[in-house]
């Protein structure tokens, strides 16, 4: 079966979550090497207001994996994903080929950093 090839607009969004995830090991690798503590003491710092560069990374990640995924921030978040499961789910069960999500070739492979992805990689088309 051949594979579909997802259109600009997927490309740039899917691009947005990956510069978005790359800006915050940035910011978090540099504040690491000043603080001591480690991430515990660093994400403890999200409480304090003021302004912060990793908040406003984690904002700039939550917000491009929104559009990714085409999903409203203004709704109800646990809502738009069941809806997307059970949409998935309906379609799997219907017998209509289902892409599972991947690592696009279009992307190159992230670096082993040590680290876990808090957020699924999206697959849009």
């Amino acid at each position: 079966m051949p594979q579909s090839v997802p259109s600009q607009d997927a490309i740039a969004r899917i691009t947005a979550v990956a510069e978005a995830g790359r800006e915050i090991r940035r910011i978090r690798a540099e504040a690491l090497r000043k603080l001591e503590g480690g991430l515990r003491a660093l994400y403890r710092t999200l409480e304090l207001s003021g302004a912060n560069p990793l908040k406003d990374a984690h904002a700039a990640l939550d917000a491009a994996v929104l559009a990714t995924y085409g999903f409203s921030p203004r709704q109800d978040l646990l809502a738009q994903l069941l809806e997307l499961n059970l949409s998935v789910a309906g379609r799997v069960e219907g017998g209509e080929p289902v892409t599972a999500p991947r690592h696009s070739s279009r992307f190159p492979q992230p670096g082993n950093t040590g680290h876990r992805r808090l957020h699924p990689a999206p697959h849009v088309t």
